[in-house]
């Protein structure tokens, strides 16, 4: 954003520092009488040049350091163009695998959302240049990894481009800008904490740069330390009925540290026959069992022992320099380097399981005779954790060539890497690596460590039992210490170390490019020069991964994940044709420009794919005061290669094939899916029925999203009002061969919908009554894992449902809507005043499940997938005088609804799924922010600033919302954590100092 010098300090500390004006303008103007200075940005690959027809959207340095955020991440969180929360926020570590670091999001990092489309569709740049991909996947780049202190400003342009940089911009673009003018040293310590508790956060950074007549160079570190919050610290505990919801541990956590018996299979929502009494729990009769009343038993808290927030540290190093090596010839480069490492407490693990004959403390006259004791028990004894670690690499070096006139040849390569590792604690309640001899001949998986814990079983007894079977001669020869889920005394080492087994996985993505541009003026035309910019581009991504494990095995496994790879070549050209200008200017024809870019990109390796995009700039100033500007263009999203890679890997939410008794239920009236029978309904009035998950990898069908954007805007600086700024942006987009993943945590709300309204978006990823011969080659596929989770095996012909959790192109979608921005600076003579807002409306957001099919309005409509708000905006007003100065904003988030797939209590307060839609209230906090500069000061106090941050200052809680969204240890949230975070209020000081 460009200002006039009155308004300039204050403009930058209230507009841009709480996320800009929308539609800035971007080229030099003159307001009231003050040439402003013209500011290069994003969006065009000519030098000292503009995107013409597009907004863009600029913070700087001073702007994010008075915006109260430490991190880049919780600063763009908090732009209105972000809609639906991005990827994985901080207080947002149980869901699925997208928002999650138990899954493909491995290390809790954060990405960006433009738009509402999801990260995948924002492409993220650092000084221009690509940046090595996060998560299993590899869907997004984790801009947690970028310090603040590196950071000069950081440019949004929020239009699709993939005419200049290519595949994944199709929402917008995000570029990084590296500090490179740094002269001195800068210093800041922050210090804050969360007033509710937990979250205390230590920062520490420091830039020096130096320059000289040839060249500069800038260098500087950076330290965050940020404490856990936990969930008791935010009362958090599955009882929501106090807030008008259900009380989820009565109906849904059937587990507690004394073992509940249940007449069938057992289950976290099963009906409870008995709980256990106190003790040792040898010697057990069923008269000394307690009779479960209404079939609930006992319970626990299934938030006890999680964290909300991690415990995280990072470390960032980064460099920048310019040299002249001759005249005409200059190199620039930079590096940067970030190690982050992070600890989550994840509970406590839950057992569900069966205790058979040949256990000392098997209990009889449960159930049939001979029938083993189906149970659930809480072991208490130790809280599981999960560690995270990345190390992200980043590093460019570019020569550029004057070649006559002013035409300059760059030549620029970089690379990129980011290196992700989880070591997580988990049940070993599987066995995909060892296998016994079945029944019939052939082979069956071997027993799992808990159930050969459980067999009583070892070399000493085994000749006892008159002919064992090949699962009792397995477990006997471990030579287990036998787990008694009846005793409440504390279990040995031996016994956890049977119970509770390890992850460790571990992934490295890297990209690689090489540019190769040419720049300059064709000619002279009599509205200004007309440039031209043409070049190729060469890049390769690569991403591999690595697991170890002993959750599913016996003994420790390693298995590799598939490496992908692509190479992509691309050749583009851009024009900037300015028609109209200063020298040809008429009355209601002040300036007219017009802008061409095309590039074609070509791919080959896991997932081929060919495309050309043009893209059509407008601008027009019929006044000095008034800018219009109009653009059209195609982009395109290629899938990451992760999404088509569809090998065999060893675990669910990797590339797997899996079945389950327990977690897929609906209600027992349906007709839509064949339900277990017996039918038994949980605590909550719902049946399951046997269903399949395919997760993972497509295969290489999967074809690229394809975009075809168009906007319109205007800028009005009305030179009889100085400091006023108003602007509006209308932008349409429709994308076709949507890309969209089911995840763990969306498919809950996906099957609730689906069961109350008879269909779904995702219906073609969606197979109910499924064919035999379908289930049997999915059976035999090399994917498949078998059973997951209790109850028994099944056959082909039980399976009742097929969910194809995988990534899919869905038909469409099409949204428009308007970014609306204001803002009016004036100085009353006791201190200079701004009011400002900003925001974006959408006007539709409408998605088309099949070719042909009707569109479905899900505009401000509740879904786990996240989908966007009608409206976020941010607005407020700044004050300053002298070295003082102080900013209010107000941050709105708009109401919306869940349509479908919410619960409510029931007579009884039993869990009854929504048939009206519920409403989700609108989110609104207030922030403050207070600086003094010691201007003037001599001294330790020169240079010298300090600041206030109050965030979230009146501590709103998020808007209540209960989905029963159950994916991690039965916890459900009262929240929806792509709107809204429950930290609560956050207070910071920040002390800066340079010298």
């Amino acid at each position: 954003m460009v200002f006039n010098a009155r308004t300039s300090s204050l403009s930058r500390a209230a507009v841009v520092s709480f996320t800009t004006l929308l539609a800035a303008p971007v080229l030099a103007q003159d307001v009231g009488g003050e040439a402003l200075e013209e500011v290069v940005v994003t969006g065009t690959n000519i030098r000292g040049a503009v995107p013409i027809g597009n907004p863009i959207q600029t913070l700087g340095a001073a702007q994010i350091g008075e915006s109260g955020k430490a991190t880049v991440a919780e600063l763009l969180r908090e732009l209105p163009v972000n809609f639906a929360g991005g990827v994985a926020q901080a207080d947002n570590n149980r869901g699925g695998q997208d928002t999650s670091s138990a899954g493909s999001n491995l290390t809790g990092g954060s990405g960006v959302n433009l738009r509402g489309l999801g990260a995948l569709s924002t492409l993220v740049l650092v000084d221009g240049r690509r940046v090595a991909t996060s998560g299993q996947f590899g869907d997004f780049v984790d801009v947690a990894n970028i310090p603040a202190a590196a950071i000069e400003r950081i440019e949004i342009l929020q239009d699709g481009a993939s005419a200049v940089y290519g595949s994944d911009a199709v929402g917008g673009v995000v570029n990084f800008i590296l500090k490179r003018n740094v002269e001195g040293l800068q210093t800041l310590a922050r210090i804050g904490t969360l007033t509710e508790g937990g979250g205390d956060e230590l920062q520490a950074s420091a830039a020096w740069g130096h320059g000289w007549d040839s060249g500069r160079v800038t260098l500087g570190y950076e330290y965050n330390d940020r404490g856990r919050v936990t969930a008791a610290d935010r009362d958090l505990n599955g009882d929501l009925s106090s807030r008008g919801g259900i009380n989820w541990p009565i109906y849904t956590t059937h587990v507690g540290s004394a073992a509940n018996i249940f007449p069938g299979t057992a289950s976290f929502n099963g009906n409870v026959a008995y709980t256990v009494p106190q003790g040792p729990g040898t010697g057990l009769t069923v008269a000394q069992l307690t009779p479960a009343t209404g079939g609930f038993g006992n319970s626990s808290n299934p938030w006890n022992g999680w964290d909300i927030l991690p415990e995280m540290k990072r470390h960032s190093l980064f460099l920048t320099f310019d040299q002249d090596i001759t005249d005409g010839i200059a190199t620039h480069g930079s590096a940067r380097y970030t190690r982050r490492d992070g600890n989550y407490h994840t509970g406590y693990v839950d057992i569900y399981g069966a205790v058979p004959t040949t256990h000392p403390a098997y209990i009889a006259g449960i159930g049939a005779p001979n029938s083993p004791n189906n149970f659930s028990v809480l072991v208490d004894d130790i809280l599981t954790q999960r560690d995270v670690q990345v190390d992200s690499y980043g590093a460019d070096l570019g020569v550029t060539f004057d070649i006559g006139g002013d035409w300059q040849l760059d030549v620029t390569g970089s690379y990129s890497r980011e290196i992700q590792n989880r070591r997580s604690q988990l049940e070993r309640d599987a066995n995909i690596d060892d296998f016994v001899a079945g029944a019939g001949g052939g082979r069956v998986a071997a027993p799992n460590s808990v159930a050969c814990s459980l067999m009583g079983l070892n070399s000493s007894n085994i000749a006892s039992i008159a002919a064992p079977s090949a699962a009792q001669r397995f477990c006997a020869g471990l030579n287990y210490e036998t787990f008694n889920p009846y005793s409440t005394e504390p279990l040995s080492a031996q016994v956890l170390s049977q119970l509770i087994g390890y992850e460790d996985l571990e992934f490295d993505s890297w990209v690689r490019q090489g540019t190769v541009k040419v720049d300059g003026t064709v000619f002279e035309l009599p509205g200004g020069p007309l440039k031209l910019a043409v070049g190729v581009d060469y890049r390769k991504e690569y991403i591999d991964g690595e697991l170890e494990f002993n959750y599913r095995s016996i003994d420790p496994v390693n298995m590799p994940y598939g490496a992908t790879e692509r190479e992509v070549k691309a050749a583009y050209a851009e024009f900037a044709v300015p028609l109209v200008g200063d020298r040809n200017s008429l009355a209601g024809m002040r300036a007219l420009d017009l802008s061409l870019a095309v590039r074609h990109e070509d791919s080959r390796g896991l997932g081929d794919f060919t495309s050309t995009d043009p893209k059509f700039g407008l601008r027009y100033k019929p006044i000095d005061s008034l800018t219009v500007r109009a653009s059209y263009g195609t982009s395109f999203h290629a899938p990451p290669m992760r999404f088509a890679y569809d090998g065999p890997q060893p675990v669910p939410g990797g590339n797997a094939i899996f079945y389950a008794n327990a977690f897929y239920t609906a209600p027992c009236n349906t007709t839509l899916v064949e339900l277990i029978q017996p039918q038994v309904p949980n605590a909550s009035g719902a049946c399951p029925f046997v269903g399949m998950v395919v997760s993972g990898g497509a295969g290489p069908t999967l074809q690229p999203e394809e975009a075809d954007t168009w906007t319109a805007g205007l800028e009005f600086l009305p030179e009889s009002v100085p400091g006023l700024l108003l602007s509006a942006n209308y932008f349409n987009m429709q994308i076709d061969n949507r890309l969209v993943r089911i995840t763990s945590g969306a498919l809950g709300g996906i099957l609730a919908n689906y069961f109350a309204t008879g269909t779904s978006p995702y219906l073609s990823n969606l197979v109910f009554n499924p064919d035999d011969a379908l289930v049997q080659s999915l059976f035999d596929d090399p994917r498949f894992i078998g059973l997951q989770g209790p109850g028994v095996t099944r056959t082909p012909s039980q399976v009742a449902a097929i969910i194809y959790a995988t990534q899919t192109n869905l038909a469409s979608l099409k949204m428009d809507g308007v970014d609306l921005g204001a803002s009016y600076g004036f100085d009353t003579g006791i201190g200079e005043f701004e009011v400002f807002a900003n925001g974006t409306l959408l006007l539709s957001y409408d998605i088309q499940a099949t070719p042909g099919g009707r569109y479905e309005d899900r505009l401000g409509k509740y879904e786990s997938t996240g989908n966007p708000v009608k409206l976020k905006s941010r607005q407020g007003v700044s004050y300053r005088r002298g070295a003082f100065g102080v900013i209010a904003t107000i941050n709105y988030t708009d109401s919306y609804e869940c349509v479908s797939g919410c619960y409510l209590p029931g007579a009884t307060g039993a869990p009854t799924l929504n048939t009206a839609p519920v409403q989700i209230d609108d989110w609104i906090t207030l922030d403050l922010q207070f600086n003094y500069n010691f201007e003037g000061a001599g001294g330790l106090l020169s240079g010298a600033g300090v600041g206030l941050s109050v965030l979230n200052a009146t501590n709103e809680e998020p808007p209540f919302v209960d989905t029963g969204r159950i994916v991690t240890g039965n916890a459900p949230e009262s929240y929806d954590a792509a709107n809204a975070i429950i930290s609560g209020r956050a207070v910071a000081l920040t002390l800066t100092k340079s010298f």
